[in-house]
């Protein structure tokens, strides 16, 4: 039976993905450009992100992101670097992003505990109920991961669950208390989608993504990440500020300092996609 190298692809607006692609000619050749825009045949991707969903692995190409934007996502640069790396392979990317989100409500692991807050997330929940059920961007990946595998598995797959790439922090980096609870919202995290997936997952990298210096308590944030990194097998902390991933220029006509620039979206899939442990597979 053939593996599925499955690639989960995570978290709010950054991994979402609000770079635009008419800035791409700036970074890039006409060549490269165009195979963005082609897609990857070797790489497909079962994605829900906002008000969009590809119900079904489709070719990872650009406008992966939010209907009505010409923008994309660090799967591209991931698709790219393993596109070229290996030709002859087969990829699956599941991506499962909202803007906006964080780690204290949204994503928020069933098995975690902590302050109830009835209007962060509604819907009617009472608190034993919202605990029990995880927040639900939590649930949504849980979705599109189950369905996903299915999907490979009638196939005729053997579906392997190779990277859990997290690019997530933000929204959390704006108060002490948020800031507080993320490690252990993180760690339980990632033990919920092992209690669930792990026989697909034993071979997975957990790839955690810095934030950028625009945030108030970037810094904190970031530390906790690298930290947890080196401690936890199996774990890699990317630097993005130590890797030159800026928010300074673009749009040109209103800079958007929240969200990486186009050439700073693609090199973050290259860094997600450099840091898979390939051996393994």
């Amino acid at each position: 039976m053939n593996k599925a190298k499955i690639i989960i692809l995570a978290g709010q607006s950054n991994a979402v993905g609000v770079a635009h692609t008419k800035y791409l000619s700036s970074h890039f050749s006409s060549e490269k450009v165009e195979k963005f825009k082609l897609g990857y045949d070797n790489i497909l991707m079962n994605y829900y992100s906002h008000d969009m969903k590809s119900n079904g692995f489709v070719k990872t190409t650009l406008g992966c992101a939010e209907k009505g934007k010409d923008t994309f996502g660090p799967e591209v640069g991931i698709a790219d670097y393993l596109s070229e790396k290996y030709p002859e392979d087969k990829f699956f990317i599941v991506k499962s992003a909202v803007g906006g989100t964080n780690i204290f409500y949204d994503w928020l692991p069933p098995s975690c505990k902590g302050e109830y807050q009835k209007e962060s997330f509604g819907f009617g929940d009472t608190e034993s109920e919202f605990y029990r059920k995880g927040g639900w961007c939590f649930n949504e990946l849980v979705k599109i991961l189950d369905e996903s595998i299915s999907i490979l598995e009638n196939q005729g797959y053997e579906p392997e669950i190779c990277a859990f790439c997290w690019m997530q922090g933000e929204s959390d980096a704006l108060e002490t208390d948020t800031v507080e609870k993320y490690g252990e919202r993180y760690e339980n995290l990632l033990k919920d989608l092992n209690e669930k997936f792990g026989k697909y997952m034993e071979n997975c990298t957990c790839i955690d993504a810095g934030i950028s210096d625009v945030w108030k308590y970037y810094k904190e944030i970031n530390q906790w990440k690298e930290e947890h990194a080196k401690n936890t097998r199996n774990s890699i902390y990317i630097d993005t500020i130590a890797e030159g991933l800026v928010t300074l220029k673009e749009p040109e006509e209103e800079v958007d300092f929240a969200h990486y620039d186009s050439d700073c979206t693609i090199k973050l899939g290259y860094l997600f996609a450099e840091n898979i442990n390939y051996e393994k597979f």
